[in-house]
């Protein structure tokens, strides 16, 4: 479960950069672990400030986990990335997220040593915090 936690983070600050309000967002993750079964999903409310949406990092703050970003691509209305995570086990992946300033939905995949995960995300603005 800590995995998709750290996910929902991820993902919510992939595109925080770009166009999205600050608010109340809800945001879904949907994953599935090669080799396993049944997709697992997850849903998280959180409050972007206007200062979380303009910095990804903020968000990882209060996460408990360390993840950086490299080959950003923003082309104003989708987001993609490559990502590395100093967690336990160490993840690294990509993605590419579409948004706008109250929704987003994209695809990232993590692979860690042994597995691989492809997770489906989407979320909204619901909104004032």
């Amino acid at each position: 479960m800590r995995f998709v936690f750290c996910l929902i983070f991820i993902v919510a600050a992939a595109p925080a950069r770009a166009d999205l309000a600050a608010g109340n967002w809800e945001v879904t993750a949907t994953t599935v672990i090669e080799g396993m079964g049944q997709p697992t999903s997850y849903t998280q409310t959180r409050c972007l400030s206007a200062e979380d949406a303009r910095d990804p990092s903020r968000l990882f703050g209060g996460s408990g986990t360390s993840c950086s970003f490299t080959d950003r691509n923003d082309t104003g209305s989708v987001f993609t990335f490559q990502v590395t995570c100093s967690t336990n086990p160490p993840f690294v992946g990509q993605g590419s997220v579409r948004y706008s300033a109250d929704s987003l939905d994209g695809d990232v995949e993590l692979r860690t040593e042994g597995f691989r995960t492809q997770s489906r995300l989407a979320g909204r603005r619901l909104g004032p915090c």
